[in-house]
């Protein structure tokens, strides 16, 4: 037994170093693996904040959404007390969708529902906006057939009482319904070329003359025969064409008098009539705003305007 001890103290030293390079091995094999758990952590922690940040992004962009539906549906107004109600539980129900996006605001689940939920009400919106106008015209229909009714009725009443005057009211509709109109007027300025082909001018120096057609519409309460229609026309500045300064283009008109600058007699037979009429300055004509009046039996039958530059 004693000559074992000195092998077993040779034998010492190795053990000891096998030890060593076993313990250093484990601490190489526990470093590595730290370091794999630290990269994992890292790589892990910027997909959350990645996560984070689109979350963030949808959060942002569907409270933007509700924050701009809340205002549209403030500005929808309807004097109808169901669908006024109806457009106060949406905008309860916005506040109510704006408050679960800030509290679930990491939620993408939650978020991209909200998101959903944001276009339905978006496209709900677009029915109101029909329906409110719909009702809105419907209404002012209806607010013109009341009136219409209410006129009516009042006069019904009073028939008896305001009789004498509803027979000279009757009598002045007849008389202005009597009064020929004008209509589908065009006016332009011509000028001759080689004295014959009409040429369409705007400008005043090379117009020669203005022309004016138009159409006398139908009216079988007018008086038919033989009429007068005069045509009027105020320069820009101000003043009445006329081919003489005389009595001779004199005309009444509306309790007045005024000039004229082209006349034609028609017979009216109550049916529609179209004329071409041609009117003329002896000064020539400068550049502006001219009105054209239409008139026959002394009332006004319509106008237009042309532009000379």
């Amino acid at each position: 037994m004693e000559s074992n001890k000195p092998e077993s103290r040779e034998n010492a030293p190795e053990e000891k170093d096998r030890e060593n390079r076993l313990l250093i091995f484990v601490i190489f094999i526990l470093a590595i693996m730290l370091l794999l758990l630290g990269w994992q952590y890292w790589k892990q922690k910027q997909t959350t904040i990645i996560i984070q940040q689109i979350a963030t992004a949808k959060t942002d962009s569907v409270t933007s959404d509700l924050i701009n539906l809340q205002v549209q549906y403030a500005s929808l107004k309807t004097s109808d007390q169901k669908v006024q109600a109806e457009l106060n539980s949406k905008k309860d129900t916005i506040t109510m969708l704006l408050q679960e996006a800030e509290k679930y605001k990491n939620d993408p689940y939650i978020i991209a529902k909200l998101k959903k939920e944001t276009e339905t009400l978006r496209r709900i919106m677009q029915n109101y906006v029909v329906t409110i106008d719909s009702l809105n015209t419907l209404n002012k229909k209806l607010t013109t057939e009341r009136n219409v009714a209410v006129e009516s009725l009042a006069v019904e009443k009073n028939k008896t009482v305001k009789l004498n005057q509803e027979k000279g009211q009757l009598q002045n509709m007849i008389q202005t319904g009597s009064i020929l109109a004008a209509t589908s007027i065009k006016v332009e300025g011509v000028h001759y070329r080689f004295g014959k082909k009409e040429i369409t001018t705007e400008k005043a120096k090379k117009a020669e003359k203005i022309k004016v057609s138009f159409t006398i519409t139908a009216n079988r309460i007018a008086k038919s025969g033989n009429k007068n229609i005069y045509i009027r026309v105020i320069t820009p500045d101000a003043k009445e064409l006329s081919k003489t300064a005389d009595q001779s283009s004199i005309f009444n008109f509306e309790g007045t008098k005024g000039f004229y600058d082209a006349m034609q007699s028609i017979d009216y037979a109550n049916q529609e009539i179209q004329l071409v009429m041609y009117c003329e300055s002896p000064n020539g004509f400068i550049p502006g705003n001219y009105i054209i009046k239409l008139y026959a039996d002394g009332g006004e039958m319509g106008e237009a305007t042309l532009v000379f530059k």
